[in-house]
């Protein structure tokens, strides 16, 4: 199948309103991603248009790039045509390494924030952040660069506006700010939650709120429950100042949060380079063995009578060694 001049290779994955293929330019050869809308519902097919456009429009560095747009009503194609990223989400990069490192966290959020402050500044709010829909690239020399996709559910605001019928939840359960998942039209803040829900579960590999199904998660959970801060989960090592803006980002108030995108991403700069390292799995170990509470048999001792234990096993050690090598 061949969509505005692309040939359709093979499906990548699919979304909230159809399919995404990898796809190649029959003249160019370029490589590019076509989203193609499943079946022909005039209500989707202006929310598509609208996903393209404003995508277009705000043109961030951290946004997927949208390169056409083609509406066939004959054939019944609707799609577009946007970047092909070379990369993993942030779902196969968890799933891969499990937790990561504190600072690294900081520095991936405030890429994601750059692009957000992007798009809430011309009234685009996501409302569908998770780490399925955060891809991470190579660009130039660095390997953690941040592309954001899947504007399928995206609030509009302007002249590409789509409202949402109120009352309606849309989103993933796990990541919703409680005014979200009240059915409430949402701004920006919205989206700072969804970052420090994707925060907390980089950090220590589960989500603060899990129920036994959406609508426990959604109605119990996060509109009613605090979040145990991200620094009591997993082996560790997350800081008291990453722990405790993890938790005002998911304040139940978005007047609670941190205002704008542009302001949390300042906070993450700041503190990205005083979280912790964890970047193999002997620092994981030590980091949950200094968490413990240790009894060993020197404890009690005197720490002058610990210390010539030490020298003595370290002279005690030497002389071994001498007298081996005299033999």
């Amino acid at each position: 199948m061949v969509v505005g001049g692309y040939r359709l290779l093979k499906m990548l994955g699919a979304g909230a309103m159809g399919r995404v293929y990898l796809a190649e330019h029959e003249r160019l050869g370029r490589r590019a991603a076509v989203k193609v809308l499943d079946g022909w519902d005039p209500e989707l097919v202006s929310r598509l248009f609208c996903e393209a456009r404003a995508v277009a429009q705000i043109g961030d560095e951290h946004l997927v790039d949208v390169y056409d747009f083609v509406a066939d009503p004959q054939k019944g194609v609707v799609a577009y045509v946007m970047e092909f990223l070379d990369g993993q989400d942030l779902r196969k990069l968890l799933q891969r390494e499990r937790v990561l490192a504190p600072s690294r966290v900081a520095r991936l959020a405030a890429q994601i924030c750059a692009g957000l402050d992007a798009a809430h500044k011309v009234g685009v709010v996501h409302r569908d952040l998770k780490p399925d829909n955060v891809v991470v690239v190579r660009r130039g020399g660095d390997s953690d660069f941040i592309k954001i996709v899947d504007f399928g559910i995206a609030q509009f605001a302007g002249p590409v506006a789509h409202r949402t019928r109120a009352g309606i939840a849309l989103g993933s359960a796990a990541y919703m700010a409680p005014e979200q998942a009240e059915g409430k039209r949402v701004d920006g803040r919205a989206d700072l939650y969804a970052v420090g829900v994707l925060m907390f579960e980089l950090m220590t590999g589960e989500v603060p709120f899990l129920g036994k199904t959406s609508r426990e998660t959604l109605e119990i959970m996060h509109v009613t429950k605090v979040p145990s801060p991200a620094g009591d989960h997993g082996a560790g090592l997350v800081t008291d100042a990453m722990a405790k803006l993890v938790q005002r980002c998911m304040a139940k108030r978005p007047e609670d949060r941190f205002q704008t995108a542009e302001e949390l991403r300042k906070a993450l700069l700041d503190i990205a380079d005083l979280a912790p390292d964890r970047g193999d799995k002997t620092q994981i170990l030590l980091g949950a063995v200094a968490k413990r509470k240790v009894t060993t048999p020197l404890k009690g001792l005197s720490s002058m009578a610990v210390l010539g234990m030490a020298i003595a096993f370290a002279v005690g050690l030497g002389a071994g060694l001498i007298i081996m090598g005299i033999r």
